[in-house]
This record gives structure tokens, C-alpha cells and sequence, in this order.
């Protein structure tokens, strides 16, 4: 009977695997927040110049077939940027004529660098009613 209870407790080296499992777990917790929010912010941000470039786009999209300027920058938000593009495509001709709407847009990440993207879209002209 005396073999079948063991009173003594817990050694020093089970105290210490037990912590450096907690540990590991903890850090790896860790880790996985600090990475959540990064990519939360990230999405945010990326969230925003999508809107940024949508409304653009339909803007530059609805004026005359030769707007102007061809090209441009500015800042609809703080911290976010816009530049834009407006360029013919290929030998097409009026009334068929293309242009390539080229838009890139930058804004702030979380961690003080900044983040672009660029948007592509094709404009046909219009003739006769639209």
C-alpha cells in the first residue's frame, strides 16, 4: 500500500517543464494577437483606398471622353493619397475610341509605413445617347 501513495509533490524539473510549456503557449498567444491586429488594420486600410479609388473612378468615368487633365493627384482622406492616369489605348479612334484609367492608391499602416495599390480600368467613348 505504502508503494501506491507517493506524498511527496512535485519535483523542481516537473515545476519547470510545466512553466516552459505555459510560456511557450502564452507566446505563441501572443503572437497571434499582435498578428490579428496587424491584419485588421491592414484590411481597414485597404478598405478605405478601395473607396478612395471606387469614387475616383466613377468621377473620371462620368466626365467628357476627353477630360482634363490627364493625369493628377490628391487626397480625399488623411493620410490617403490618390494619382491618376488617363491614357488612350492602342490606335482606336473616335467614335471607338479606349482609355486606360490607371489609379494608385496609398495610405497609412499601423505600424508608420505606408501601403499603395493600383487599380486598372477601361473607358470606351460614347457616342450617340449613353
Amino acid at each position: 500500500m505504502a508503494l501506491l501513495r507517493d506524498d511527496r509533490g512535485m519535483t523542481l524539473i516537473e515545476v519547470m517543464i510545466a512553466i516552459t510549456i505555459l510560456v511557450v503557449g502564452i507566446l505563441a498567444l501572443m503572437n497571434t494577437v499582435t498578428t490579428g491586429y496587424l491584419d485588421v488594420a491592414f484590411s481597414g486600410g485597404e478598405s478605405t483606398a478601395t473607396a478612395a479609388a471606387r469614387q475616383l473612378f466613377e468621377q473620371l468615368k462620368n466626365q467628357p471622353f476627353n477630360p482634363g487633365p490627364a493625369s493628377g493627384s490628391d487626397t480625399p482622406s488623411l493620410g490617403v493619397t490618390r494619382s491618376w492616369t488617363i491614357a488612350p489605348v492602342g490606335a482606336t479612334t473616335s467614335p471607338n475610341a479606349l482609355a486606360r484609367i490607371t489609379l494608385t492608391v496609398t495610405w497609412p499602416t499601423g505600424s508608420g509605413t505606408t501601403q499603395s495599390t493600383t487599380f486598372e480600368t477601361l473607358r470606351a467613348q460614347c457616342s450617340g445617347n449613353c
